[in-house]
C-alpha cells in the first residue's frame, strides 16, 4: 500500500529537516564562527549564534526541500526512474538550491574553494544525520508494523 502525503507529512519533514541543519549550523557557529564572521552572513553574530535572517533563510530552504523530495520519491510526477537516479537527482538539485542561497544571501563566498569545501563537509554531515535518524525511525516504523501484522494474524487484534 502506498502512503498518501498530505501537508502534516511535509511539515514534519521540513522542521526535521530545519532542527538538523540548525544544529549543524549552531555547532559549527561555536567551532568556527569567530573564524567566519566576515567571510559568511551565516555567522554574522560570530560564535555568538545565528540571526533570525539566517534562520529565516534556512527555514525557506527547509519548506524547498520536501517538495523536492515529493517530486523524486513519490510516484506523483516521476513513475519509471530508479530509487538511485532519483536519489541523485534529488541530491544535486539540493546542492544547486544551496549554491543560489549561498551567492544570493551571502551565505558564503561562492568563488573560493575552501569556502565550498566546507559547505560539502557540512553538507555531508547534515545528510548523513538525516539519512541515519530517517532510516532509523523508519526502521521503527516497520517493525511496529510487522508486529501489529503478527498479532492480527494470530488473532490478537
Amino acid at each position: 500500500m502506498e502512503k498518501k502525503y498530505n501537508v502534516f507529512d511535509l511539515l514534519g519533514q521540513m522542521f526535521f529537516i530545519f532542527g538538523v541543519t540548525v544544529t549543524c549550523l549552531s555547532m559549527f557557529a561555536i567551532l568556527f564562527g569567530a573564524d567566519a564572521e566576515g567571510m559568511s552572513t551565516i555567522f554574522a553574530l560570530a560564535d555568538r549564534g545565528l540571526s533570525v535572517a539566517t534562520l529565516g533563510q534556512f527555514l525557506l530552504m527547509s519548506a524547498i526541500i520536501p517538495c523536492l523530495r515529493f517530486v523524486f520519491f513519490t510516484d506523483f510526477i516521476i513513475r519509471e526512474w530508479p530509487l538511485l537516479a532519483r536519489t541523485i537527482s534529488m541530491f544535486g538539485f539540493v546542492v544547486i538550491l544551496i549554491g543560489i542561497f549561498a551567492a544570493g544571501f551571502g551565505w558564503f563566498p561562492v568563488n573560493d574553494a575552501k569556502a565550498w569545501i566546507m559547505f560539502f563537509v557540512s553538507f555531508f554531515v547534515s545528510c548523513t544525520i538525516s539519512v541515519t535518524l530517517s532510516a532509523w525511525k523508519e526502521k521503527k516504523e516497520n517493525q511496529k508494523m510487522q508486529e501489529a501484522l503478527e498479532r492480527l494474524k494470530k488473532g490478537e487484534m
